[in-house]
């Protein structure tokens, strides 16, 4: 069964709005590897196409974003040639293949703030598809592509899940720990602590008794992703 089969046969029995698909010129908009978790969770397919990128990616995502790519949900593509426009070339390949081989309903969002990727946007609506470019030009304000505040929590509340997973044989034991150790693995992010670690109990992935944390594998694994 080819790629394109199987995302068919994945949507055969969805509403057809589920089967979006994103585009990112990763060189023009790096900031956006940052959200490939939440990408993931709203698009059927990932395309990222860069020349030239020193974006990186947590090393906490690697297993979960491994498994995406085994299953052609993530494509990461570095284009053969470098060179100005490299990773616009290889969006309009991309699309244009995607476009003749997925169903007439799948629409398609372009990350980039370079407007001359509307050429693409122009012609895939020109074949009566959905199609969208997210980001600014001169003419315009910014379209920000970002998740809601539920969408964000469960980014979240997975990466978190991935961490415990990778350090299972040195987790906190009090809560103060934990919230210490969340703490310092969002320290860059403008996340509500008190929130993720309600979200955890919430979900039954700890259970606090004492002041002693206690893990529910199970659900870890569950909300991994693994």
């Amino acid at each position: 069964m080819t790629v394109i089969e199987q995302s068919q046969q994945a949507n055969s029995g969805s509403a057809k709005s589920t089967t979006k698909v994103l585009f990112i010129d990763l060189e023009n908009c790096p900031s956006q590897v940052n959200e490939l978790i939440n990408h993931l969770e709203q698009y059927s397919q990932v395309v990222i196409c860069y020349a030239a990128s020193g974006a990186k990616v947590p090393v906490d995502w690697i297993v979960s974003l491994t498994a995406t790519v085994n299953d052609n949900r993530l494509k990461i593509l570095k284009m053969p040639n470098g060179g100005k426009n490299a990773a616009d070339f290889g969006i309009a390949f991309w699309a244009g293949f995607l476009m003749a081989q997925l169903p007439e309903y799948a629409h398609f969002d372009i990350v980039s703030n370079d407007a001359d990727l509307d050429h693409v946007v122009n012609l895939l609506k020109s074949q009566q598809r959905s199609a969208k470019r997210i980001g600014t030009n001169k003419n315009t304000q910014p379209v920000v592509l970002e998740p809601g505040p539920l969408q964000s929590k469960q980014s979240y509340l997975q990466e978190y899940c991935i961490h415990l997973v990778n350090h299972h044989k040195n987790r906190p034991v009090k809560k103060e720990t934990l919230i210490n150790s969340i703490k310092s693995k969002f320290k860059a992010d403008s996340l509500n602590v008190d929130d993720l670690f309600e979200a955890l109990v919430k979900q039954s992935i700890i259970s606090v008794t004492d002041n002693k944390i206690t893990y529910n594998q199970q659900k870890i694994t569950k909300f991994a992703g693994l």
